[in-house]
């Protein structure tokens, strides 16, 4: 307690706390033996005030701002620097990410990055909390705006493609930066209309690939072709795949493989004879062919490329023959209701399907998210219902299918709908919000074969949480650059951790240059054990941006360890299997390569040799399933799509070139499962349905030992850092995706715990949801 003498200590003050101390005295207000409340805070609050950045002030890329605050109280008067923390946040679209975290004083200085997140629509948000002597606290903010142009890239001839950051755009385009942030532009030699264009120059006299700072004005940037003259168009290949027999009313697949040396397969035409069956513009090029008639059909495939050249393949030749003895037609199905695509369903929802058969239909079946929905209904009209109040707002899938006497079943037809309301879990979940609070800026966690979770928060403290208790000791705590997105961003655990207690850390350093780090340290017990920590690998050097850094870090059932590490804010090195950027590494437990990497023979013993898979732009979340091994990573997108993508040796998955579904060509690996940044017209039309979002975060399998209803068993969970979501992919039902929680805060990682809970990690605390 002050002394009475003390400045901070007036008449009123004395006066309360004096009351307070008669009553722990007399155990006034206490109830007999408990412990008493704390008393209120006494007095008016603070006013904090934010002196610099001053209000207008704008920003570019690459500036140094200074930030100054101070606050007075009416009974402490002007508080010490040691009263006021301050931060920062960079705001884009509809979310924020941190950029300077909360940093005790009242001045400090950040520096505006010149690569990183390249929307203009970007800000930053600085804040400072004033507390003070008697826990009153006053929160100000201040926002400044960005300064913007316009950059004009232009081709001559027109119409020739050109690349931003790896990403490929017809000139002329147009796009509005911030100024100073930098940009990778290429011009390269290509066709177009049936010539060869050869790259000449560059307006601003650059190479065909160089950098560009956004400039304070609206520039034009021109490159300058040269007509090399006609070139002969390669056709594309192709081959067509098909049983060499079938049954009239019996679907086959018939599947065809295209490539084209010099350009991209446009589309694959399927043919019976002369008569055109299917046009197929996607890989993989396929199509469900059901015979009509009997006798020999000559199949072909026809593939087009991006010029116009066609090439047809090789008939396949399939006998049909007449269904002989019992019947082995199968019935058809259509649901009536509700319409596929219905949005904001609520209460009791009754479904409806007709069914026919060439001898009569027995019964059909009805799903809802994967799982059976009752018994078959045996008598028409079909139906079947569902309690939306039962389920999470947000999509869901319904199917049916139908049977015959003879025992042939219809596959299933399906469709999307989404539930409305406000449903944050479906019915026989209990979900705790606050299981764990007091977390600062979590990332990441792993857990322990004895239950323990490992924590890491940004500002470089691993914390360890036993039996739902934060403790107060840290594990080890480690000075980090904690800038934007980096710091300590990964945590995993050795496969060995209950003999051997190896915990791996991956963190931003700045010794010898800022970079991020994979360290392994011993656990003693809940803290580190004493001595070096042994230094496992080192990334590259960064670049200025914050951003994009990765950091999720797991054990593969081979007992590799796998890295996901973000494209640090430049998109074309992740399609560099020569560089680290935007890439899956695989390591062995002591930080040395794998010689059964994909890119191992080609490394010569250089760090790329780590490269497991590539072209991803910033997986700082996965899972591996622990049943088989398998690998989902969870891809953040920028302009469009959220990702889901099966984990392969030596895959491509296309960043910067392709985006979610878009521009999946040969040799790249299109996602399991995407989403988009925004709402479709019609709502829920296309890939993700009615799943929108903007930063795919956590991720976990869920067991088929599990304790939760059957139907969640095997499923592969995610959630997403903006919208707060937490959804399901279903894979055993063709990839569906439903919608299973909403959560009160930003989602960052995700795991099942030796409980069989659903544990998900928050910036500020652990939620756990379990089944009842």
């Amino acid at each position: 307690m002050a002394p009475l003498s003390s400045p901070f200590l007036n008449t009123a003050r004395l006066a309360a706390l004096t009351c307070s101390l008669l009553l722990v005295a007399c155990g006034g207000g206490s109830g007999g033996d408990s412990p008493p409340n704390p008393p209120a805070p006494v007095g008016n609050s603070p006013t904090a005030r934010i002196d610099s950045p001053t209000e207008g002030t704008t920003f570019a890329a690459g500036d140094t701002l200074t930030f100054t605050g101070s606050a007075t109280d009416p009974e402490d008067g002007t508080l010490p620097a040691g009263s006021l923390t301050w931060w920062a946040d960079l705001h884009h679209d509809a979310h924020n990410h941190p950029f300077q975290l909360q940093t005790p004083g009242a001045s400090g200085t950040v520096t505006i990055p010149v690569h990183g997140e390249t929307s203009s629509n970007i800000w930053y948000r600085f804040h400072l909390k004033a507390t003070d002597s008697a826990g009153n606290v006053n929160e100000v903010t201040r926002d400044i705006q960005p300064r913007k142009a316009q950059v004009t890239l232009v081709t001559v001839p027109s119409g020739l493609q050109l690349t931003i950051d790896g990403q490929p755009v017809t000139g002329p385009n147009t796009f509005t930066g911030v100024v100073g942030m930098e940009r990778d532009i290429e011009a390269a030699t290509q066709t177009l209309n049936g010539r060869s264009y050869g790259f000449a120059t560059w307006s601003d006299g650059g190479v065909a690939k160089h950098t560009i700072a956004t400039p304070a004005a609206d520039t034009t940037y021109t490159a300058t072709f040269t007509d090399l003259g006609p070139v002969t168009n390669q056709p594309p290949t192709i081959t067509l795949a098909a049983a060499a027999t079938g049954t009239v009313g019996t679907a086959m697949t018939l599947t065809a493989t295209a490539a084209d040396p010099d350009g991209t397969v446009a589309k694959v035409d399927f043919f019976d004879g002369g008569t055109l069956l299917n046009s197929d513009t996607a890989t993989p090029f396929a199509f469900s062919w059901t015979p009509a008639t009997a006798g020999a059909h000559s199949l072909t495939a026809r593939a087009t490329d991006n010029i116009g050249a066609a090439t047809t393949s090789t008939a396949v030749v399939v006998t049909v023959a007449t269904p002989q003895g019992p019947d082995t037609q199968a019935p058809t199905i259509a649901i009536t209701a509700p319409a596929n695509l219905a949005p904001n369903l609520t209460g009791t929802l009754n479904i409806t399907a007709t069914a026919t058969d060439n001898v009569g239909v027995a019964g059909v079946e009805f799903q809802f998210d994967g799982a059976a929905l009752g018994a078959e209904d045996t008598t028409a009209p079909f139906a079947a219902s569902v309690v939306t109040a039962n389920h999470a707002s947000g999509q869901h899938v319904i199917r049916a299918r139908s049977r015959d006497a003879a025992g042939n079943r219809s596959d299933w037809t399906a469709v999307t709908v989404k539930f409305g309301g406000t449903v944050a879990l479906p019915a026989g979940f209990t979900k705790n919000e606050s299981w764990v609070d007091g977390l600062s800026n979590a990332t990441a966690f792993a857990q322990a074969p004895d239950g323990r979770l490992f924590v890491a928060e940004q500002g470089g403290t691993l914390r360890v949480v036993k039996n739902g208790v934060l403790q107060a000791q840290p594990f080890v705590s480690l000075t980090v650059d904690s800038q934007g997105e980096r710091g300590l961003i990964g945590v995993a655990l050795h496969p060995d951790f209950a003999t051997n207690g190896w915990v791996y850390v991956y963190h931003t350093t700045t010794q010898n240059g800022t970079h991020n780090r994979i360290t392994r340290y011993t656990a003693a017990g809940d803290v580190a054990a004493p001595g070096n920590p042994t230094v496992i690998f080192n990334l590259p050097a960064l670049s200025s941006a914050t951003n994009h850094n990765g950091g999720a870090m797991h054990f593969g059932n081979d007992r590799k360890l796998y890295v996901g590490v973000g494209d640090n804010a430049r998109g074309s090195p992740a399609q560099d299997k020569t560089m680290l950027w935007g890439k899956l590494l695989r390591l062995n437990d002591d930080g040395t390569i794998p010689t059964d990497n994909p890119f191992f023979a080609a490394s010569n013993g250089a760090d790329f040799g780590a490269v497991w898979a590539y072209g991803l732009r910033n997986p700082f979340t996965f899972a591996v399933r622990p049943s088989d091994g398998r690998i989902h990573i969870n891809d953040v997108g920028e302009v469009t799509w959220e990702e889901i993508d099966v984990g392969t040796a030596g895959a491509n998955y296309g960043w910067p070139g392709s985006e979610g579904n878009e521009r999946v060509t040969a040799g790249i690996t299109g996602p399991l499962f995407t989403y988009k940044h925004g709402a479709t017209n019609p709502e829920g039309n296309g890939a993700g349905g009615f799943f929108v979002g903007q930063c795919i975060a956590g991720g976990a399998f869920y067991p088929a030992n599990g304790n939760f209803p059957a139907m969640y068993r095997g499923s592969y969970f995610f959630a997403d850092y903006v919208t707060h979501v937490v959804g399901r992919v279903d894979l055993a039902n063709g990839n569906a995706a439903y919608a299973f929680a909403k959560l009160d805060g930003d989602p960052v990682d995700m795991l099942v715990g030796a409980d069989n809970a659903l544990y998900i990690l928050r910036r500020g605390g652990i939620v756990k949801i379990s089944a009842n």
